[in-house]
């Protein structure tokens, strides 16, 4: 596409039109979205304008969301509503989604009827549920039909829907009782009932479903397509992989997000760095005063680093090891959570394994400490006191790290929030009591 985009922007400039539409017909919507950034303002509002509708549709719904809302912005009305006509359903709730309630309202009654009824239905689900992601372009036949029945269906609505992979086959109630694959209706016989063909046996999700539960029935089941039904069985909508896609898209990039202790931000490049700030420095403040606890501790305990100076040496690495060791645990943890391979039942199984998988650690990294105590400093004492610090900070770090997530979510929080940097913080504080009481018990006490 970026080979050609000299030409393009020549034509543009020129006012070819018709061969603006040849040179970019030849190329995929996702490709000419994907070059988007290239094209000036202007270019891109001529380059809509002299598009057909269905094309221009099917490179807007390609497009992010910061530069289809600029677009709505500046397109003449009449082109707007007729690329808006033309998308899909799910792809204009999601853009409507982001758009101020008022500004849709103003837009909504502008469609077509049919379009405006699409509308004004998936808008009343929830974003973040299986009745937000899903679409109602799909083909249904009544369950007294036959196959022949069904082929002319898919032939007369098949062409307006833009993925098709299964009939629904539904009962005078618009209950769902089957789904015939394309391909077994492509290998039936035209007279055969469509019951004889149908699968009785199918996945299926709730309108009210979370959208991460959506995504786990995919992977479970493996499917490229899954029909949405209300508490009664009735048909609703269905849900293809691509919209799947981008749901896991969003959550891992949430999860990233919060676990930097950092708040989401849904393009980075083109967002304001004053509002990148303020949402950052929220956190920052909230981790500047954990940090104040780690400094009284210190503070507390300065008579035991004024009578041995060696002590502070190893502060740093103490402080880092078990932050490290922390969120190493509350990683894994959180992502098992993710996945749904670690259940809020699971927490002392967990808890249990990262203990044993602190000892072996903390041994390792002890060891590593103690020697360093005693060729450095020459004391086998200090060496001693720091080993023994080291391995119950860590084991006590894992355990903590593997244990937070798993209560975040009993608790209803995103396990996510506890981040990196937060979980680090907390076992700052821990670690300095751990090695101080530890100084004190072995050094300072019986020394």
């Amino acid at each position: 596409m970026r080979v050609m985009l000299p030409e393009i922007k020549e034509l543009l400039s020129t006012r070819q039109k018709r061969m603006v539409r040849k040179v970019v017909s030849y190329f995929e919507p996702a490709d000419i979205a994907e070059a988007w950034s290239e094209f000036s303002h202007d270019e891109r509002l001529k380059l809509f304008n002299i598009l057909d509708a269905k094309f221009a549709a099917d490179i807007f719904e390609f497009l992010r969301e910061d530069q289809m809302i600029e677009l709505l912005t500046d397109l003449p009305t009449a082109k707007m509503i007729s690329v808006l006509n033309e998308m899909s359903p799910d792809d204009r709730t999601d853009l409507f989604a982001a758009l101020p309630t008022e500004e849709v309202e103003k837009i909504i009654p502008l469609l077509d009827a049919d379009e405006q009824k699409r509308a004004r239905e998936l808008l009343a689900y929830k974003g973040n549920t299986a009745g937000g992601l899903m679409t109602i372009d799909y083909i249904t036949i009544p369950e007294n039909a036959n196959i022949a029945d069904a082929f002319r269906e898919l032939r007369t609505r098949g062409r307006d829907i833009d993925f098709v992979q299964n009939i629904y086959v539904v009962d005078k109630v618009n209950r769902l009782q089957g789904i015939i694959p394309l391909k077994d209706l492509l290998t039936a016989t035209p007279r055969k009932k469509v019951q004889r063909v149908m699968d009785s046996h199918f996945p299926n999700v709730g309108l009210e479903m979370d959208q991460e539960d959506v995504a786990r029935i995919f992977e479970k089941y493996d499917v490229a397509s899954l029909p949405v039904l209300d508490k009664i069985g009735r048909m609703k909508g269905v849900i293809t992989v691509d919209d799947v896609i981008d749901v896991i898209k969003e959550e891992a990039s949430e999860d990233i997000y919060r676990f930097g202790a950092s708040e989401v931000t849904e393009q980075y490049l083109s967002a304001n760095p004053i509002s990148i700030a303020q949402k950052r420095v929220i956190w920052l403040i909230v981790l500047a005063f954990a940090g104040f606890i780690s400094g009284t501790v210190l503070e507390h305990y300065s008579y035991l680093l004024a009578n041995i100076v060696t002590l502070s040496f190893f502060i740093p690495i103490l402080m880092n090891t078990s932050g490290s060791a922390g969120t190493q645990a509350a990683t894994v943890v959180v992502r098992g959570l993710a996945t749904g391979e670690i259940k809020l039942r699971d927490i002392w199984r967990v808890v249990r394994k990262e203990f044993f998988i602190g000892i072996l650690m903390g041994i390792v990294a002890g060891a590593i400490t103690a020697m360093r105590a005693v060729i450095m400093q020459g004391d086998a004492a200090l060496g001693l006191t720091v080993a023994i610090a080291m391995i119950v900070a860590i084991v006590i770090a894992t355990s903590i790290g593997g244990m937070l997530p798993i209560v975040f979510k009993k608790l209803g929080v995103d396990p996510a929030l506890m981040s990196g940097p937060l979980i680090a913080t907390i076992l700052d504080t821990t670690t300095l009591l751990i090695y101080f009481n530890v100084t004190i018990l072995l050094l300072y006490r019986f020394g």
